[in-house]
């Protein structure tokens, strides 16, 4: 069972999705998700070659699939991710999947023009139709808003009962774009239930060191790191 392993061993999660697609033939402005369903023999050969080359978790093609991105598209929110979740499941029979979230896009009130309960409907429904795909966890990556990370948090605790793993990005003096930190992050997470905490995205491996060093310091939940291949 994944929470049994948390904490006790190693776990491997993939790489990078978007760059790989980009060398695919993705174009700029083009939608990632959409691949799922009309090059879907691209997306599921990704997901094995990370399988193969150790990974123990797979993430679905799904980071920008939300109902704020996805209102008006030639694909409902529910068919990208049930496509995602197939993709994965079809090629890889014992690997861990798990629901990729990435934020909105847009910044939530008072810095921008999204309310927090919009931002946490959006967030709901694609937590629903995870759960019900059967993904084994969330993953709630790429956060640079408290507030926004707080809204997908508890829309995945509140719509289902899977284990929640959460990272936010970080600038190079150690915080998110609305102000957070690494110690005022892991409180929030913690108080939360966030199973797994992180850090990923915007810098590379050198410079986030100090920064997980300082959550693992700090955290009482297990801690993970996924950071860019450099700047």
């Amino acid at each position: 069972m994944l929470l049994d392993k948390l904490g006790k061993e190693l776990l491997f999660f993939d790489g990078g999705m978007g760059t790989l697609l980009q060398k695919e033939g993705l174009q700029p402005g083009e939608l990632p998700e959409n691949w799922n369903i009309e090059k879907k023999d691209v997306i599921r050969s990704i997901h094995r070659n990370y399988y193969e080359a150790g990974s123990n978790i797979l993430l679905t093609n799904t980071f920008g699939a939300n109902a704020v991105k996805y209102h008006d598209q030639a694909y409902t929110l529910k068919q990208i991710v049930n496509a995602a979740v197939e993709n994965v499941k079809s090629v890889v029979e014992d690997a861990i999947v798990a629901l990729d979230v990435g934020p909105t896009g847009k910044l939530l009130k008072p810095m921008g023009d999204l309310e927090f309960e919009e931002a946490y409907e959006a967030f709901k429904e694609v937590m629903i139709y995870g759960a019900q795909a059967g993904v084994d966890l969330i993953h709630i990556e790429t956060m640079s808003d408290t507030y926004e990370l707080k809204a997908a948090v508890l829309a995945a605790k509140e719509e289902s009962e899977l284990p929640v793993f959460a990272t936010v990005t970080l600038d190079e003096k150690g915080k998110m774009l609305t102000g957070g930190n690494v110690e005022s992050v892991t409180a929030l997470l913690e108080g939360l239930g966030v199973d797994v905490i992180g850090l990923n995205c915007g810098l590379g491996p050198v410079q986030l060191l100090p920064l997980i060093r300082r959550m693992v310091e700090i955290a009482s939940v297990p801690v993970m790191v996924n950071p860019n291949a450099g700047l």
